[in-house]
């Protein structure tokens, strides 16, 4: 179930000072609601810009579906956001640059093309994002992830069998 992943995760945030300092000044929050409709090119607004901080990832529902919407810089990206390992949440992962770590056994995914670092033939379905007054929007599906499931696991346990 990843408890160990989650454990250390947990352990991790309470040993770790905060280096993030006190809240800079900002401008006035964006309360605005999200537009409930799709636009006329099909995207449906899932976050407000200022909803997500550069380095940042969330699950969102589009549908039926749940995504994980990444921030990088000034730009956003969009995944399934089931892990092809165990269908863990990514949305709930680390970031580190343009990749997140599955929150439950370390697995890697590239989220600018859904490549899967830690083994590269399990991929993550993505769709097309975009900034649009305020919001960001997430449109079609622009590739299939893949449906294998199962596997080792990338955080130190060896769930493969040796022979005795």
């Amino acid at each position: 179930m990843g408890i160990r992943s989650f454990i250390k995760r947990k352990v991790n945030q309470r040993l770790t000072p905060s280096d993030a300092g006190p809240a800079p000044q900002s401008k006035v929050a964006d309360t605005r609601s999200l537009p409930r409709a799709p636009d006329s090119q099909g995207f449906s607004a899932v976050l407000r810009v200022d909803d997500l901080v550069d380095g940042q990832g969330r699950t969102v529902a589009v549908g039926s579906a749940a995504i994980a919407v990444f921030r990088s810089g000034e730009a956003f990206f969009a995944v399934d956001d089931a892990c092809t390992h165990e269908d863990a949440p990514l949305g709930e992962g680390k970031v580190h640059g343009t990749t997140v770590t599955c929150p439950y056994h370390d697995w890697v995914f590239d989220f600018r093309d859904g490549r899967c670092i830690t083994y590269p033939d399990r991929y993550v379905g993505c769709f097309t994002t975009k900034v649009h007054d305020g919001f960001v929007w997430v449109g079609a599906r622009t590739s299939e992830g893949s449906t294998e499931r199962g596997g080792d696991h990338a955080d130190g346990l060896n769930t493969s069998k040796r022979p005795s």
